[in-house]
């Protein structure tokens, strides 16, 4: 990244006011001290907060900005520490290669003793830098904790039924680079949701990204040169394995009816859209280039949604970069698939985003909700600038499949299958148990989940399935939303003074469903440590035909 300065109007005067919003280590403002600054590149290390069952720990060692601070890797070693007892897992050699190049990244596979439950991973890397032996511990930033990572080493696979597959639809790869954030390679990617049992994701990297230079972010290339990388790398990393499956899409800032800048999740398109409305970029230069309709007209075959559509962009962002929000009438316009209202966190922003789905469920409105994380390169810590020059914040917060999405494909597990099953909202959303339920007719006939049912009556069959990683069942609780009344009514099919126990079948007659409404899910689980949740997406209730 070019170090700016307030006189270079055309590109820098803004990136130098965004510095205030976002900021890069190695970026100093004139005048003006950091305690954050290091003429050195970034060193980074990385591993997944989940382990599937007797998979590899990948180590992930990610070098940026060594272009402009050359550096030499000597050797890197990775102790874990399971109670009060140390393993050293694995050493490597480097090769005494000088790197000098903004990105290197190298990924290890280490095995681990044989334990289960949490354990501390702890990665120490020794380099050289103008002639001097250096050390960190996990990464070389100042003023973050270098404290080991926590990776749950899981004795259960992800809780699922047959044909079901986890996703994250929210996903920010290395070709998001710019004067804000960076993300982690695609080979990476895959080899990290692999070991965390994670199936498929969307590399939804951002529109003013994706049509850069490769080699500055603030110069446009109208031969998409990342954009065309992001679909021949997605498409060869396929061909090679099954699992996990990687999903090209972008994120794309849009106008919403306000004329503001919010951003849409659009996967598998082939058709790059243009978005530097919120790019600072050009001084200046905040009007948006598509409007949600525009977006929604075009990318029929594709799957589009709303990105985090309930958090509200911070008041400099609004007013520097005139990022707004959606609007209940840019939900509605059609085409549009449905909503991300989970990005990593069960915060304020998710709480709002199922009251408004909710509202537009009982308004009639058929859209469905995704989980993402919105992580950028964030598998096991996330890392970040807390306030300009002077301190960091770290946690287990925007980490890659923390939030996922669970889709149904009966019918061969391929892209277009995916996606297919995820604009019929045949998914639920998760960040521990799993759950699944159809409506059976008088024919027992049988309605998935995104599925329309038009009788007054049925059958409901119920499958919750949750592990000792993510808690007993507490709370089963079956929806039944009326677009006549404007009303959801709460059932609870669980006995709540019974001790929880991992799995819960449940069948029952329904009677009297609304004449046009919906049913729909929601689970809690909780281990000693914390609760976690299941929503599904409704089974759809019309019964006007008959």
């Amino acid at each position: 990244m070019k170090n700016m300065t307030l006189f270079d109007f055309e590109n820098g005067f803004f990136g130098a006011i965004l510095f205030f919003l976002y900021a890069e280590i190695h970026y100093r403002f004139p005048g003006v001290f950091s305690r954050l600054f290091k003429k050195e590149p970034e060193i980074i290390t990385d591993v997944p907060h989940r382990l599937e069952p007797g998979k590899k720990l990948p180590v992930l060692l990610f070098v940026k900005d060594a272009d402009k601070y050359p550096v030499i890797l000597k050797k890197m070693n990775v102790d874990v520490y399971v109670k009060d007892k140390k393993y050293t897992i694995f050493n490597h050699i480097f090769n005494g290669e000088k790197i000098q190049t903004q990105f290197a990244d190298f990924l290890f596979q280490a095995g681990l003793p044989d334990v289960t439950g949490p354990v501390r991973a702890d990665i120490v890397v020794e380099y050289e830098i103008n002639g001097k032996i250096r050390t960190c511990h996990n990464d070389n930033y100042a003023k973050t904790s270098h404290e080991p990572f926590t990776v749950l080493v899981d004795e259960n696979p992800l809780p699922k039924s047959e044909n079901w597959y986890y996703g994250d639809l929210h996903y920010h790869s290395f070709l998001t680079s710019d004067q804000v954030e960076f993300g982690a390679p695609l080979h990476v990617t895959a080899k990290m949701a692999d070991a965390m049992g994670i199936d498929f994701v969307a590399v939804t990297d951002h529109s003013y990204d994706l049509d850069d230079r490769w080699d500055d972010y603030l110069q446009n290339d109208d031969s998409l040169p990342k954009w065309n990388y992001l679909q021949e790398t997605v498409q060869k990393i396929n061909s090679e394995q099954k699992k996990p499956l990687l999903l090209a899409g972008e994120e794309v800032s849009v106008g919403n009816c306000q004329n503001k800048n919010v951003h849409m999740l659009v996967i598998k398109d082939k058709q790059f859209y243009p978005g530097k409305g919120d790019s600072a970029e050009k001084w200046l230069k905040t009007e948006p280039d598509m409007s949600v309709t525009e977006i929604c007209q075009k990318s029929v075959e594709s799957m589009a949604v709303a990105a985090h559509p309930e958090i509200t962009p911070p008041f400099l962002q609004r007013l520097l970069i005139r990022r707004g929000k959606w609007q209940y009438n840019d939900y509605t316009v059609p085409g549009l698939d449905g909503l991300q209202i989970w990005n990593s966190e069960k915060d304020r922003a998710f709480r709002k985003g199922i009251k408004v789905w909710t509202r537009l469920l009982l308004d009639g409105y058929r859209l469905s909700i995704y989980a993402g994380n919105d992580a950028h390169g964030s598998f096991g810590r996330f890392r970040q600038i807390k306030t300009p020059f002077t301190s960091m914040k770290e946690g287990i917060f925007e980490l890659f499949g923390k939030a996922k999405t669970i889709v149904l494909v009966k019918n061969g597990f391929t892209l277009e299958n995916i996606i297919s099953a995820l604009k019929k909202g045949r998914c639920v959303i998760t960040d521990g148990p799993f759950a699944e339920f159809q409506l059976l007719d008088d024919n027992k006939n049988v309605f998935e989940i995104g599925d329309c049912f038009s009788q007054k009556q049925g059958k409901l069959v119920l499958n919750v399935l949750s592990t000792p990683a993510f808690g007993k069942i507490d709370k089963v609780v079956l929806y039944t939303g009326s677009c006549r009344t404007k009303k959801e009514t709460r059932t609870y099919l669980n006995d709540l003074n019974t001790p929880g126990s991992y799995t819960f079948q449940y069948e029952i007659d329904l009677f009297d469903l609304p004449e046009r409404g919906y049913l729909r899910i929601q689970v809690i689980s909780s281990n000693h440590l914390q609760q976690y949740l299941c929503l599904t997406n409704p089974v759809y209730v019309d019964t006007r035909t008959i």
